[in-house]
C-alpha cells in the first residue's frame, strides 16, 4: 500500500522555482488574502498541522498532453494576474501537478519567493500607488500573544515601511519600535546556520542606532529563538506531508480532483466543471475571462460568470444540457473550441440586445433565460424591429413566470427544442424570423411550469412591489423608450416620501388606512418609467404640483399634460391630489390590467 511522503517547505519552494512543480489547468485562481497567509505562517511556527497535499506525478510523453500553469510569484490584489502557462517540460522525465493544497503552497511561494500587493487605506482603487508590493516579515521583538490569538506576528511590509538597519543587512527593518526580519532570507542559510555569529554581526554593526542596539540586546534570547524556530520549520522540518498519484488518465484525475476539493476553500460545482474545460483547452481561462470582462461592462453592467458561459456552450453546440463532468468530455470540448468564435460573437450580440431592451444585472433575474436568444443568433436568426419585439416578450415573460427556477437544464432543453429542428447535417431553426406564437405552440416545459400568463398571474403582477419584476413589466408597457441610450428609473408617481406616518397624518388620512396605503405605494399602479434626470428633478414633489409646475424648483419637461398622462397610463378626469390616492390607484390598476393583456402571451382562457 502506497504511503504518504514528506518534504521540507524550503525544498518544495526550490522545486517550484526550478519548474518541477506546477498547477494543473484544473486548478482555479489564487484567492487567499494576505492575513490568511500570515495566519498560515503562525500555524507553521507553532508546529500545528497544515494539512496534507495531493500531488500528481506526470511522466513521459503524457506530460505534454495537458496544460499546466506556473505558481504566481508576485500577487496583485486588484489586477489579479492569471497564472502564466508553463512551458512544455521537454527535458524533464517527470513533473508534479498539485491537485490539493494549491492555495497553501501558493501562499508559501508568494511569502518566501515573491510579493503580495494589496490596497493601502485612503487611496483610490485605480491608483497604482494604492498597491505597493510587499514582502513577508517576522517581528522578532514580540513576546506576548496578539489580540487575534496569534503568537507570531508576520506582516507583509512595503519598501517604505520603517527603515532598513543597514544596506548589508537589508533583511532587517525597524518599524513601530519592532525589529522585523525578511522571512525569505532563511532560505539562503543552509541546514546549519551560525545564529550566534548572525546575532553578533547585527549588534556589532556600527551603523545601527545605539537605541536600536540596546533593544536588540535586551531581546537577545527572544531573537535567536525566533530565528531558530523559523529556520527549523522552513528548512529542517519535513512539514509537507503529501500523497503522490501516478495515474495518467485525465478523466480519472478529474474524478479524484472533484472528490478531494470538497474541503478547503470551497469550490463551487461551476469551478470544478470549469476545470475540466481548461484541462483540455489551453486558452480557455484567458478566452472566457476576456469574454466575461467584455459583456459584463456593457450597458449598466451585468454579472455573467463561468457557469453561464459553460452552460451556454452546451446549448449553443447542440450538446446534451446536463451540467456534469461527463458533459465536458474531450468530444464536447473539441466542439466548443471549433465553434468558439461563433459562440463568443452570438453571446456578445445577445448582450447588446439586452442593453437595448433595458436589461441589466439588477433586473435580469435569470442568466439562463438569455441563452436561447444567443442560440437563435448563432443559428442565423433574423434581427429586425418585429423579431426584437418578439424576443423581448419571450425574455420578459420567461422571467416573470420564473420558468428557469429549478430544473434549469431541463427547461433549456425544452426551449431549445421549441426553436430548433433537425436539418440534413445539423440542427437548424424552425423559423429564422422568431414568432412568439410559433415558439409557444412548440414549447413543452417540464413539471408544472407555465410560459403562458392567465388572469390570476396578471393580478399577481399588478400587486408586485417595486423591484426587478416591476421594471420588466413596465418595460413592456413602455416599448418605445431608448433604453440603451438613456438612464431610466422606476418612479413612484405619488412620491414614496408622502407615505410616512407623519405625512399621512398631515394630509388628514384616517389612521386605520395608513398601513394599507403604505402597502400600495410600492405596487405597480403607483409606478412609471421616467428618464433619470427628470425623475431626480421630480423627487419628493407632490405629483399634481409637479405635473402643473407649481413647484418653482421642479418644472416638468412636459408641454402637453394630457399626452403625458396618456403615455403613462394615468387616468384622465381623475383627481391626482394625494388625498385621493386610493381612487387614483384603482383607476390606474384597471388601465394597466387591460394594457398587460395586450402585451403578453396569454393562456387561451384569458383571451
Amino acid at each position: 500500500m502506497q504511503k504518504y511522503k514528506t518534504d521540507s517547505i524550503g525544498n518544495m519552494m526550490k522545486l517550484i522555482s526550478q519548474n518541477e512543480v506546477y498547477l494543473p489547468a484544473i486548478q482555479r485562481k489564487f484567492v487567499w488574502s494576505y492575513d490568511q497567509i500570515e495566519m498560515l505562517f503562525d500555524s507553521i511556527m507553532r508546529g500545528y498541522p497544515i494539512g496534507t497535499f495531493l500531488f500528481w506525478s506526470v511522466v513521459g510523453a503524457t506530460k505534454d498532453d495537458y496544460t499546466f500553469y506556473k505558481f504566481i510569484h508576485n500577487y496583485h490584489e486588484r489586477d489579479n494576474y492569471l497564472n502564466e502557462i508553463a512551458p512544455k517540460p521537454d527535458l524533464k522525465d517527470k513533473i508534479i501537478g498539485v491537485l490539493d493544497g494549491q492555495q497553501r503552497l501558493s501562499s508559501m511561494y508568494i511569502a518566501l519567493q515573491g510579493t503580495y500587493a494589496y490596497k493601502k487605506k485612503h487611496y483610490r482603487v485605480e491608483s497604482d500607488k494604492a498597491y505597493p508590493p510587499r514582502e513577508m516579515y517576522l517581528n522578532l521583538f514580540q513576546s506576548t500573544k496578539l489580540e487575534d490569538g496569534l503568537i507570531y506576528e508576520f506582516r507583509f511590509l512595503e519598501e517604505e515601511d520603517g527603515e532598513i538597519i543597514d544596506e548589508n543587512q537589508s533583511y532587517f527593518r525597524f518599524k513601530d519600535e519592532k525589529l522585523w526580519f525578511k522571512v525569505k532570507e532563511v532560505l539562503t542559510w543552509g541546514l546549519d546556520p551560525d545564529l550566534d555569529k548572525f546575532y553578533d554581526d547585527l549588534v556589532e554593526n556600527p551603523s545601527i542606532n545605539t537605541e536600536i542596539v540596546s533593544s536588540i540586546k535586551e531581546m537577545r534570547q527572544q531573537i535567536k529563538k525566533r530565528l531558530r524556530v523559523l529556520h527549523n520549520r522552513l528548512i529542517r522540518d519535513d512539514l509537507i506531508n503529501y500523497f503522490e498519484l501516478e495515474q495518467q488518465d485525465l478523466d480519472k484525475i478529474l474524478d479524484i480532483f472533484v472528490r478531494v476539493n470538497s474541503g478547503g476553500t470551497p469550490l463551487s460545482k461551476s469551478d470544478l466543471l470549469f476545470s475540466t474545460i481548461v484541462a483540455r483547452w489551453e486558452e480557455a481561462r484567458n478566452e472566457i475571462d476576456s469574454l466575461l470582462k467584455n459583456i459584463n461592462q456593457k450597458g449598466d453592467g451585468f454579472s455573467f460568470d463561468n457557469d453561464f458561459i459553460m452552460r451556454a456552450c452546451l446549448v449553443l453546440t447542440d450538446s446534451q444540457i446536463v451540467f456534469t463532468v461527463k458533459s465536458f468530455k474531450k468530444a464536447n470540448i473539441e466542439k466548443i473550441t471549433e465553434n468558439w468564435e461563433q459562440i463568443k460573437s452570438s453571446i456578445e450580440n445577445m448582450v447588446d440586445l439586452l442593453v437595448e431592451f433595458g436589461i441589466n444585472e439588477k433586473n435580469l433575474t435569470s442568466l439562463n433565460a438569455t441563452i436561447p436568444i444567443a442560440y437563435y443568433l448563432l443559428k442565423g436568426g433574423q434581427i429586425n424591429k418585429r423579431t426584437k419585439h418578439e424576443l423581448k416578450i419571450y425574455l420578459i415573460q420567461s422571467l416573470l413566470q420564473k420558468v428557469y427556477g429549478g430544473q434549469g437544464d431541463s427547461v433549456l432543453t425544452s426551449i431549445r427544442d421549441a426553436i430548433r429542428t433537425k436539418g440534413h447535417e445539423s440542427y437548424i431553426l424552425r423559423n429564422k424570423d422568431f414568432e412568439i406564437t410559433d415558439f409557444v405552440n412548440n414549447l413543452e416545459l417540464p413539471g408544472n411550469k407555465r410560459f403562458k400568463i392567465d388572469e390570476e398571474d396578471i393580478e399577481d403582477l399588478l400587486e408586485t412591489k417595486k423591484g426587478p419584476y416591476t421594471f420588466l413589466i413596465l418595460s413592456l408597457l413602455y416599448p418605445n423608450l431608448k433604453y440603451g441610450l438613456n438612464k431610466w428609473h422606476q418612479d413612484h408617481i405619488h412620491p414614496a416620501s408622502s407615505f410616512t406616518n407623519a405625512k399621512l397624518k398631515k394630509y388628514g388620512i384616517p389612521e386605520e388606512n395608513w398601513k394599507h396605503w403604505q402597502l400600495l405605494k410600492d405596487q405597480l399602479p403607483n409606478l412609471q418609467i421616467m428618464e433619470g434626470s427628470e425623475n431626480e428633478s421630480k423627487n419628493k414633489t407632490p405629483f399634481n404640483a409637479w405635473l402643473h409646475g407649481k413647484n418653482a424648483d421642479c418644472i416638468p419637461n412636459v408641454r402637453d399634460i394630457d399626452k403625458f398622462l396618456l403615455d403613462n397610463y394615468i387616468p384622465l378626469e381623475t383627481s391626482l391630489e394625494f388625498e385621493d390616492f386610493e381612487n387614483f390607484f384603482e383607476k390606474r390598476k384597471g388601465i394597466l390590467r387591460d394594457e398587460i393583456k395586450k402585451r403578453v402571451f396569454l393562456s387561451q382562457s384569458s383571451h
